[in-house]
């Protein structure tokens, strides 16, 4: 043990921290400030999933002969990226949700680097990240990077790369429209985000394979429309991966 943690643990013992989300007394070296009982307990999203978009799906039956189905709503309307998977469960309460709104809106940005982990760690059986050429991370309008400090899609991007050795584009992609925060079906969300992403230097993705790097998957439709011109503009292949999808 180093000084410095010696010198935590005594400030612990005088000033204890507690969990994000259990309240309980932290260890010296806790990540993010979430102790390890609940990093461990966190909820995961299953394999069987949509082949295209990653919502969960019952397990196939031995002997299926689609062991990778896709949902009826890919079906109907296939999306533009080649598919998009996630790593925990996103609901309405929980410590998934507890965790993304400390991230975003909390500003605990320390957070980021175990989240990313976490993503690495959980990738396999869910999407290979070395098959990308680059990460590109949704980007937000420079307004409300400004006031909220940074952006936790890159935050979570920058993490990634660094786990998976994979080269992150930060201006690959750029907001160039403000929109209001996402409501409604998938339909009007696709009408809110249409036209608010560019590609200032189509030559950084052209023939490019790029990973697209997001906090949450609500209906696809930011994603969605980060594929679709990611896309017009060369790239050869969009994949999703986000810390979390709504279920």
């Amino acid at each position: 043990m180093t000084m410095r943690d010696l010198w935590e643990a005594w400030l612990r013992l005088l000033f204890p921290v507690p969990c994000l989300l259990c309240a309980g007394p932290l260890a010296v070296g806790a990540a993010g400030g979430v102790c390890a009982p609940c990093w461990a307990a966190l909820p995961r999203l299953p394999p069987a999933c949509c082949a295209a978009c990653g919502r969960p799906l019952p397990p196939s039956t031995p002997g299926s002969e689609d062991p990778r189905p896709t949902c009826g709503a890919c079906l109907r309307r296939p999306p533009p990226y080649a598919l998009a998977r996630a790593a925990l469960p996103y609901g309405e309460a929980g410590p998934v949700r507890a965790l993304v709104l400390a991230l975003k809106h909390g500003r605990r940005l320390a957070l980021a680097a175990p989240l990313a982990r976490l993503m690495h760690a959980e990738a396999p059986g869910r999407v290979d990240v070395t098959a990308f050429d680059a990460l590109v991370p949704v980007p937000l309008h420079w307004r409300r990077r400004w006031g909220r400090g940074f952006n936790q899609a890159a935050a979570l991007a920058e993490g990634l790369g660094r786990s998976a050795g994979r080269r992150v584009l930060r201006r690959a992609l750029v907001r160039v429209r403000s929109t209001v925060p996402q409501a409604g079906d998938a339909a009007a969300r696709r009408d809110n985000v249409r036209g608010a992403f560019a590609v200032p230097s189509p030559a950084a993705v052209e023939g490019r394979r790029l990973l697209l790097i997001d906090d949450v998957y609500t209906t696809g439709a930011t994603v969605g429309e980060c594929a679709r011109v990611l896309r017009a503009s060369g790239a050869v292949a969009v994949g999703v991966y986000t810390l979390a999808r709504v279920t």
